[in-house]
């Protein structure tokens, strides 16, 4: 051929090599095995490799940087490609390994085990870090894996009922979309959100608990057992009634959610006949996260570019949220005193923070099944009954409580403080008719 057509083909003299691709794969993903948190899954939605997030102060500059001295400190010298290629290697070839961000929420328990690893010295103490790791991954894995598949029998079959509740950050009122710097200082009106999810439908309830009705004084004791359970029971009262058998999702979060009480809960229910099998599932802490906080998302992302001075303002934002996002608000359901009513008759697991399984059957009457894990082979037994002979009736329920409203001081703090930033037409209702 002739000389033009020979240079035409020739490979150009900076071209890459597969070896040197492989190099940078190699490199970057030592790094991520050394200082990144592995996720136990893909995001919600994909069905791809878990991603390995690396600590935020990691910039692609430096580790092309880093990459570039290991290159020239070989022997022999190995040739190290440019930053663009660095870049565009990485993002084709490995985009689950990704920098987190400052806002990106963590497990506590991956971040604590990840520091082990990064401090260890010897190569025993490395391994036996990484293999606790990984054994704390692997659970919350097959955990997830779980929740997945609760999800997807509610979808598919007409006999099997999944519900999610968890608690969503409190919003402040008024809010408006473009911040007036006063406000930042100001302690605003609050509103708790529970957001109580019947999977197979799918539709969300979202309590809006303002600060003059919850069960404490100025909006304390929300998160308490009287609280959640008495949003729990309303919800399965009125829109699950014909689940006799059920599989329910929480979190982990002792004080709310996995204690005695909760247990107690679901026991006078499979007693009194409104149920017959419960099953009562949580996730592993920091890998929690479940369609409720889906629902959550979207009304943030619509609060956070409107304008809400009320509470109805809100309820208006959380129905147009999502099509399965539903606004409930006080007083249609009820708060009762559920802790008298099941203090005297129900004792505590105990241990209970290690099992995160429980299983409540009407043929067993007060003894609770629990596992370790959802997937456990092992089980045992527990009667949680304080005395074997007691039984209950289903018309017999807790007495309710009334709200305990706001304190004077409180009172007067958000209508010399924060209505004057409230626009007219609606302080009336702001210090009026909710406070």
């Amino acid at each position: 051929c002739s000389t033009y057509t020979w240079k035409y083909w020739q490979k150009p003299h900076n071209a890459i090599t597969f070896d040197d691709v492989t190099r940078v794969i190699h490199f970057i993903s030592n790094f991520a095995d050394e200082r990144g948190i592995h996720q136990p899954a893909a995001p919600r939605g994909r069905d791809d490799i878990p991603p390995i997030y690396l600590p935020s102060e990691t910039t692609k500059v430096q580790m092309h940087k880093d990459y570039c001295i290991s290159c020239t400190q070989s022997v022999p010298q190995i040739k190290h490609v440019s930053l663009s290629m660095f870049k565009t290697l990485w993002s084709t070839c490995m985009p689950h390994i990704r920098i987190a961000t400052p806002r990106d929420d963590v497990c506590a328990t991956c971040e604590r085990m990840r520091k082990m690893i990064s401090d260890a010295v010897s190569e025993e103490d490395k391994l036996e870090a990484l293999a606790n790791m990984r054994q704390h991954i692997l659970l919350a894995q097959r955990e997830r894996d779980t929740y997945n598949t609760c999800l997807r029998r509610s979808a598919e079959e007409d006999e099997y009922f999944h519900f999610t509740f968890d608690f969503c950050q409190n919003v402040s009122l008024p809010h408006h979309a473009r911040q007036m710097g006063p406000l930042y200082f100001l302690t605003l009106r609050k509103v708790q959100t529970f957001g109580f999810r019947i999977d197979g439908i799918p539709k969300q309830l979202n309590f809006l608990i303002d600060e003059n009705e919850t069960v404490g004084e100025d909006g304390s004791k929300t998160h308490g057992p009287d609280a959640v359970i008495s949003m729990v029971d309303w919800a399965l009262q009125e829109h699950c009634v014909r689940a006799r058998k059920f599989s329910i999702h929480a979190d982990n979060c002792p004080g709310q959610n996995k204690n005695k009480y909760v247990l107690a809960y679901f026991m006078w229910r499979v007693m009194t006949g409104q149920n017959e099998v419960i099953e009562y599932l949580m996730q592993i802490q920091g890998h929690a996260r479940c369609l409720v906080d889906s629902g959550f998302a979207h009304i943030k992302r619509v609060y956070r570019r409107t304008d809400v001075e009320t509470l109805g303002q809100l309820e208006n934002v959380v129905n147009k949220s999502s099509k399965t996002n539903v606004a409930v608000r006080f007083p249609q359901w009820a708060w009762r005193n559920l802790k008298s009513f099941l203090e005297g008759k129900f004792k505590a697991v105990k241990g209970i923070r290690k099992y995160q399984y429980f299983r409540f059957t009407a043929d067993e009457p007060g003894i609770v099944t629990v596992r370790i894990s959802s997937d456990d082979q092992n089980e045992e037994k527990i009667c949680i009954l304080k005395h074997q002979s007691s039984r209950f009736e289903a018309a017999v329920r807790p007495e309710p409580i009334q709200p305990s409203g706001l304190s004077q001081r409180r009172q007067t703090y958000l209508n010399n403080s924060v209505r004057p930033y409230v626009r007219p037409a609606y302080r009336d209702e702001f210090c009026g008719v909710h406070i």
